[in-house]
């Protein structure tokens, strides 16, 4: 039977986070949200952290990897420029999503994403940000990616919550802090009620009405990607601890939202590792047992992930 290991080693480090802890488990982890993009901007520093990216591509894409095998990650929905690179170097490991940016999608491109998800080459649209350009849910020009994933059974990863800080100022000027609402989605899976769909960044900060939505649709599922590194710790736990005292973490899946700083997955499973109202068991679920279900992994896979 495996068990649960957890090797703490603290080591101070004099970084605004004052002390570094080494987790290991030996039970499997699934991120589903990761980024395999580079940005070509060598150590820059991203602003609630102040973590610095590699100097390029081979090195950040390395690192990526590497962390991804040293906490045992089985698999990694991954979207981006490289997501390609990345399977050819683990295969089993990375399951390409395809991140729309056409709103409304052309012809061209729904026949497109549909031979794609039909031989495999994508497996998710995820992540699908139409926040980013001042759009909800419900907007006329979302409504074919939502019919075509429904039709063809295709998990959807939707952005809904935080971006970066003040990021209607640069660089996405329509996105707007409102449209993270997740009950703005109710009225998709109410047209699309077999559409597997999970919001991203656990809708972060509308925590009330996450929980109303999770209540009244079992079938959507949600991520707890970036909150579970950008924020600070305490208010990460606050917001995971309402959701597991509200009956509904068998919903919750682990998401790093890796995009220029590979060091973020270590600090994203600290966070989640430390969070002492969570039962073993529960952040097993959390790590690996909830994407399983969610992704609908056959019980072979599992079995050989479990070994």
């Amino acid at each position: 039977m495996n068990k649960l290991i957890l090797l703490l080693s603290i080591i101070c480090y004099g970084s605004a986070f004052g002390q570094e802890i080494l987790i290991t488990y030996d039970f499997p982890k699934i991120d589903m949200h990761l980024h395999s993009s580079w940005w070509g901007v060598p150590e820059i520093k991203e602003p609630l952290t102040g973590l610095k990216s590699y100097s390029n591509q081979t090195t950040h894409r390395d690192s990526t990897l590497a962390y991804l095998k040293r906490y045992n990650f089985v698999k990694a929905v991954t979207d981006g420029n490289f997501a390609l690179d990345y399977q050819k170097r683990q295969p089993d490991l990375i399951m390409r999503a395809m991140s729309p940016k056409q709103y409304p999608p052309s012809d061209t491109l729904l026949t497109s994403l549909r031979n794609s998800f039909e031989n495999g080459t994508y497996k998710l649209l995820a992540e699908f940000s139409p926040q980013y350009r001042g759009l909800g849910p419900t907007d006329d020009s979302l409504e074919p990616y939502f019919a075509l994933a429904e039709e063809m059974n295709v998990p959807i990863g939707i952005h809904m919550g935080l971006g970066a800080p003040g990021a209607a100022y640069a660089g996405s000027p329509k996105y707007r802090m409102k449209l993270s609402n997740p009950l703005l989605i109710e009225d998709v899976l109410i047209k699309h009620p077999k559409l597997r769909i999970y919001i991203m960044h656990a809708g972060w900060p509308f925590i009330d009405e996450l929980i109303g939505l999770l209540y009244a649709h079992p079938q959507v599922y949600i991520d707890v990607s970036v909150i579970n590194w950008v924020l600070p710790r305490a208010e990460f736990h606050n917001y995971l601890k309402r959701i597991f005292e509200a009956g509904l973490g068998d919903r919750v899946m682990y998401g790093s939202d890796q995009m220029q700083w590979p060091q973020s997955i270590k600090i994203s499973i600290e966070n989640i590792v430390t969070a002492d109202f969570l039962t073993d068991q529960q952040k097993k679920d959390v790590f690996y047992n909830n994407a399983a279900k969610f992704l609908q992994l056959s019980e072979e896979e599992m079995k050989k992930h479990k070994k």
